[in-house]
């Protein structure tokens, strides 16, 4: 038991400190994780995450980021993310494979917590300012227990002179 405990201590300060390096990455826009409710996630408690735009000659994209428990039930989850800002409304609902037909997790992790990324959005020209991105879950279930966290990553890519 020490030993786990041990173990997990160690690998938390290594995801903080990963973290923290990649949010002095320029590229990075956002990195952030935000906790569903200890009881589930309901359908009407979109996680929000905002970040602003300084540089309108790059692309950008943007990622949805999960963290699951095992216990969750369902082999996928299905989301809607929005982006909302100056320069557009996009709002897509995408579907997060979560394990194959044999039941084995498809995602990264350590224990009984497990990660997963999914772009939501392609390449996209953003104009300076203020943006929010909300993402919700989109099951059956009002509530679905087993989701730990929701996130957004984001990096933008200066355009190749041509």
């Amino acid at each position: 038991m020490y030993r786990l405990f041990s173990f997990q201590k160690i690998l938390t300060i290594l995801i903080v400190f990963h973290l923290q390096s990649c949010s002095t990455d320029p590229n990075v826009i956002s990195n952030k994780f935000e906790k569903t409710d200890a009881t589930g996630w309901h359908w009407n408690q979109s996680k929000k995450f905002t970040f602003t735009i300084e540089d309108s000659t790059s692309y950008y994209t943007l990622d949805c980021g999960l963290r699951i428990t095992t216990g969750y039930s369902y082999s996928n989850i299905w989301l809607l993310c929005t982006l909302k800002g100056p320069s557009s409304d996009h709002k897509n609902q995408l579907e997060v494979v979560l394990s194959d037909n044999t039941g084995k997790w498809l995602g990264k992790g350590h224990g009984n917590l497990i990660s997963y990324e999914k772009p939501f959005s392609g390449r996209l020209k953003l104009k300076p300012g203020q943006y929010t991105v909300e993402i919700s879950q989109n099951m059956r279930d009002e509530k679905l227990t087993g989701v730990k966290t929701g996130a957004v990553y984001g990096g933008n890519f200066p355009e190749y002179a041509g």
